[in-house]
C-alpha cells in the first residue's frame, strides 16, 4: 500500500516518514514553531534539510484554550505561505485546519494533503479530496476539543476503530481510493492522558484499512509525563512505530529523523536503509 497524492507516492511499510509542523499563528502551544508568514520559505527550507518529507501547514491553533478564529483570517494567514512554499521546496505539502472552506482554497493553492482536523470525517473534505487528488488524514476526536475528554464506554481505542471504519464508509462513498487516506488517532484531543497513553501504548491495535497511519503527539501533554517534553515525545513516537506508525508529525524535525532512523533499524529491520 501506498499514501498518494496526485503529485507524490509515498511507499508504505519500508521506513517511517517525517512531517515537519509550521504553525502560521501567534498562539501555536510550542512557542518555538510559530512562524511568521515572512519567515515561512525559510522555515520550510530548513525543516526539509533537517530531514522532513512532508510539512503540514497551520494557520489555526488548536491548543487547549486557544480561541477560535473565522476561516477568512485562516485562509489570509495561510495562502501566501503556502504558494510560496510550494515553489520552494519538493515535498508533499500538507494543511491542517477544520474548515472545508479553507481546504478548498488550500487544494487550489498548492496543498497536497488535507489534515482534517474537525473530528468529523466530513464529507466536504473527501468531496474536495477526491476533486483535486489530495490526500485526506482524517484525526479522531470523541467529538471533543484539544481542552476537553471524551467518555469511552467501551474504551479508547474501540472508539477510534470505530470513528475509522465511518472516515472509511465516507471516504469510499466519495470516490476517494484507500491510497488517499491516512488516519490519525487524535492524541491530546477528547482524551485523558490515560487514553493518550493507551494509544500509544497500543498502536498496532488501530485498525486503519490498510490505509497510512499518522502519529501527531509531538511536545503534547502527555509527553511531559516524563519532565522532558523533547525525550517524551521521541520515546512515543518509537513505540508508535513499533505499532506501525508510517507517519510523525513533529516539531523537532532533525531529532525526530534521527530517533526514527533508529526505530526503524529495530522493528523494521531496515538494516540497508540511508538515512544520510
Amino acid at each position: 500500500m501506498n499514501f498518494s497524492t496526485k503529485r507524490y507516492t509515498l511507499p508504505l511499510g519500508q521506513k517511517t516518514y517525517i512531517m515537519g509542523i509550521i504553525n502560521l499563528t501567534p498562539d501555536s502551544f510550542f512557542e518555538a514553531s510559530r512562524t511568521p508568514p515572512c519567515a515561512a520559505v525559510e522555515r520550510a527550507v530548513e525543516l526539509v534539510k533537517q530531514g522532513a518529507e512532508l510539512l503540514d501547514l497551520g494557520a489555526q491553533s488548536t491548543a487547549p484554550n486557544s480561541a477560535p478564529i473565522p476561516f477568512e483570517l485562516e485562509a489570509e494567514r495561510l495562502l501566501e505561505p503556502l504558494r510560496a512554499i510550494r515553489r520552494a521546496v519538493d515535498v508533499p505539502l500538507s494543511v491542517d485546519t477544520f474548515f472545508p472552506e479553507v481546504a478548498r482554497l488550500a487544494a487550489e493553492n498548492g496543498a497536497d494533503i488535507l489534515n482534517d482536523v474537525s473530528g468529523s470525517a466530513n464529507r466536504a473534505f473527501a468531496d474536495i479530496a477526491a476533486e483535486h487528488g489530495c490526500g485526506w488524514i482524517v484525526m479522531h476526536t470523541g467529538g471533543k476539543k484539544s481542552s476537553e475528554t471524551a467518555a469511552y464506554p467501551n474504551g479508547v481505542l474501540a472508539d477510534v476503530n470505530r470513528f475509522f471504519a465511518q472516515a472509511f464508509a465516507v471516504a469510499q462513498a466519495a470516490g476517494l481510493d484507500a491510497a488517499q487516506l491516512c488516519f490519525d488517532p487524535g492524541i491530546g484531543f477528547g482524551k485523558t492522558r490515560q487514553d493518550d497513553l493507551t494509544v500509544i501504548r497500543r498502536f498496532d491495535a488501530l485498525n486503519s484499512f490498510g490505509c497510512a497511519r499518522l502519529a501527531a503527539l509531538s511536545r503534547k501533554r502527555v509527553t511531559a509525563l516524563c519532565g522532558d517534553t523533547l525525550v517524551g515525545t521521541l520515546t512515543a513516537d518509537a513505540a508508535c512505530i513499533q505499532g506501525g506508525a508510517d507517519i510523525l508529525r513533529v516539531h523537532d524535525v532533525a531529532q525526530a529523523r534521527a530517533g526514527a532512523a533508529m526505530a526503524d533499524l529495530i522493528f523494521r529491520k531496515q538494516e540497508n536503509c540511508n538515512y544520510g
